[in-house]
């Protein structure tokens, strides 16, 4: 019964679901069931919503304010995530959500500079205008704002859902910071990230960059081209890049991403070759 409702809904949402909203639905399904099963006396019915029940209660609890499990789907975070990788993310970190929408229980932290964070891409969205996802877009030049509306209608066509894509990215900026890119180097608040390089070979470059007192390692092609970018960062926007900097879609084709649609901070990979260890 219950995986009947299951698959219809995944049919209904194309395969693109909020597995939260699936467990919500499904959990007040059970608990209706239970409730009629009771008050008509149906002894079969009562037992089976029961188990039920509670088992996606605890379950959706577990999921919703806890730790949700999300499976890398790019390389765009490599070295460190591969694809494939299960990490757990922390959804109380950044403050709880009531299950399938954005709507804010409570105030966590706000993302600092170097978190790893899960959230929904503004591109992803087929009712996001640009300008949400760039609110100072007047402020660019026009070849620079032209180029953006081009890179993220194009990228919303082809991606977009009623319901948005999780991506995973490390936080580079957030509100009121000024960030610059030029090539690989980058600049925030006019200060210089600390890059050294770890590894140099004829494919690839692997440096350890550092954001105040936190070390994470990216990598770039040998051979990449240049180009340069340029953020003030309004409030409650963040500036996201992927470790894998020459492979990767983020904020520098798609803009920023909001405060609103965080979904949490990633902390550890339960699964990566038989490993659990902390990002």
């Amino acid at each position: 019964m219950f995986i009947v409702a299951l698959l219809i809904l995944w049919r209904v949402f194309k395969l693109n679901f909020d597995f939260g909203l699936v467990l919500s639905i499904a959990t007040l399904f059970a608990g209706i069931s239970w409730s009629i099963g009771y008050y008509l006396n149906l002894a079969n019915l009562l037992d089976e919503s029961r188990s039920y029940f509670w088992i996606l209660l605890v379950i959706l609890c577990v999921r919703s304010f806890g730790y949700e499990p999300y499976q890398i789907p790019s390389s765009s975070m490599e070295p460190g995530l591969q694809i494939g990788d299960f990490v757990l993310v922390n959804k109380y970190e950044f403050g709880l959500k009531l299950p399938g929408t954005y709507i804010s229980i409570n105030q966590g932290k706000k993302p600092r500079k170097s978190d790893v964070a899960v959230f929904y891409a503004p591109h992803t969205f087929c009712d996001i205008k640009p300008q949400y996802a760039r609110p100072d877009l007047a402020s660019l030049s026009p070849r620079e704002s032209q180029l953006f509306l081009s890179r993220f209608l194009s990228l919303q066509k082809n991606r977009c859902t009623k319901l948005g894509t999780k991506y995973v990215k490390r936080v580079m900026g957030i509100p009121g910071d000024k960030v610059v890119i030029k090539g690989h180097e980058i600049w925030i608040n006019e200060e210089k990230l600390e890059q050294n390089i770890i590894l140099e070979d004829e494919s690839q470059n692997l440096y350890q960059e550092t954001i105040g007192n936190r070390i994470h390692t990216i990598r770039t092609l040998a051979k990449s081209g240049y180009d340069e970018y340029k953020w003030q960062i309004p409030e409650g926007k963040y500036l996201a890049l992927g470790d894998n900097r020459d492979n990767s879609l983020d904020s520098r084709a798609w803009g920023y991403f909001s405060e609103e649609h965080l979904v949490g901070k990633a902390e550890y990979i339960w699964l990566h070759w038989g490993s659990f260890s902390e990002i």
